[in-house]
Formats: structure tokens, C-alpha cells, sequence
């Protein structure tokens, strides 16, 4: 699988007035803007950055890529030689037990904006490469989205894909909210703050003792936010 952010959010989760508050700073010269100014919110943007990927979240609406092999309860393709050896031996292939129904796509980056839940419409694309190698897109009439995963409707099934890696692309929306940073959870925020501040007080690297006292607090804010379903 591969995930990368086509489109960043465009305003920023924590202003450097709030950091400079949450750290008991002076705020650095905005106007005009200072060296010190932009240097803190490089700050606030990596650590955002470092936060949405530990929580598997985005604050703001991004627009997400994700990329797979193969539809679930389809045989992988990468072992299909493992498969076909398997009559050569004495253990059961693959399909022996029965196929197993799987008839979700679990999407990493939440919350996944969804037309009844946005105030902006945001449509999930799903694309694919057919057996034949053509980019196609999937009707949207065949699943729907909710609870942050593509789910098949009834009497629909996956579409059959060509055998090279990332022959499926799925783009959506994920985010709280477009711009409202309101609507962002307080410990994300504040994850965010804190890591950020960070950042400012230490501008090289740090002993061990410093770095695991960060992690552990960024681990005790954001570890809730993850995903340990399993589609079915």
C-alpha cells in the first residue's frame, strides 16, 4: 500500500500567537514578518505533519491517495505462484476452505469526509486498472462509504484487476473540518503545541532521556485515535 497527501490543508491548525502562549514566550515580530516569525510556523506545520501520521488523522481537509494490489478477498497476486505450486504438495490450496468474505477497504486518514457529514462535498474516486491494464473508475453505485471505509453494496462485488502493484487508487477527503480549527479535537491540538514547542526550545538534537519524555506524551495523546479494525 502507498499514501501520500495530493492536497495539504490550506490554513494552519495552531497560530504561532497560540504556541507562543501554550510555551510562555514572546511572540516573534509579525509584522514586518520575521526570520523568527516564519521559523515558528515551520515549526507548527511539522509538527502537525508528525502528529497527523502517528494518529493516522488529518486535522483540516487534505486530499488523500491511497493505494492497493489487489480488492479485498481477491488472491494476492504476488503469491499466485505459491498457489499454483500448491497442488505439487501435500497441503491444501488456497481456495480449499472456502473464499473469505471480505467486503470492506478500511481508509487509513480519518475522518473521511463524506457528502451527508460535510458541508462541502467531497466524493470518494475509486480507480483501477482492469485485466486488461485500462484505467477505469468504479461506478460509485457499487459501495458506500461510512464509518471511514468502502463498503460493497448488496449483490456487488470488487472489479477484476491486472497483476502490477498499485493497480488500485482510491482518492477522499479526510478532516474535521475545511478551515474551522474549532472543530479539531483539543488533544490533537495540543499535540500539536506541544510538539511544537519542542521543536522551539530545542534546536539541536537532544540526549535520549528529553526524546522518549516527548514520545511517550505524544504516544499518550494520539495513540486513541488510531484504527486497529480489521475489514471483514
Amino acid at each position: 500500500m502507498y499514501q501520500d497527501i495530493v492536497t495539504p490543508r490550506a490554513t494552519a491548525v495552531v497560530t504561532p500567537e497560540q504556541l507562543a502562549s501554550f510555551g510562555r514566550f514572546d511572540v516573534p515580530q509579525s509584522s514586518p514578518v520575521s526570520q523568527d516569525y516564519l521559523l515558528l510556523e515551520t515549526f507548527i506545520a511539522a509538527a502537525t505533519d508528525e502528529v497527523e501520521t502517528l494518529a493516522a488523522v488529518a486535522c483540516l481537509t487534505e486530499e488523500i491517495i491511497e493505494t492497493y494490489d489487489f480488492f479485498p478477498g481477491q488472491q494476492d497476486p504476488r503469491t499466485l505462484l505459491n498457489y499454483q505450486m500448491g497442488y505439487a504438495y501435500d497441503w491444501a490450496p488456497w481456495w480449499w476452505y472456502g473464499f473469505q468474505t471480505k467486503d470492506s477497504i478500511e481508509l487509513v486518514r480519518r475522518p473521511v469526509f463524506v457528502p451527508s457529514t460535510s458541508p462541502v462535498v467531497h466524493t470518494v474516486v475509486v480507480k483501477y486498472n482492469d485485466a486488461n491494464g485500462v484505467s477505469q473508475t468504479w461506478d460509485p453505485s457499487n459501495y458506500t462509504v461510512t464509518c471511514n471505509k468502502i463498503c460493497l453494496n448488496v449483490g456487488c462485488w470488487f472489479p477484476i484487476t491486472d497483476r502490477r502493484q498499485d493497480c488500485i487508487q482510491i482518492y477522499y477527503y479526510a478532516g474535521y473540518h475545511d478551515s474551522d480549527t474549532t472543530k479539531v479535537p483539543a488533544r490533537l491540538q495540543l499535540a500539536i503545541m506541544f510538539l511544537a514547542a519542542h521543536f522551539w526550545d530545542n534546536r539541536a538534537i537532544v540526549t535520549i532521556e528529553p526524546t522518549s519524555e516527548t514520545y511517550m506524551t505524544l504516544t499518550a495523546l494520539l495513540h486513541s485515535f488510531r484504527s486497529y479494525r480489521i475489514p471483514r
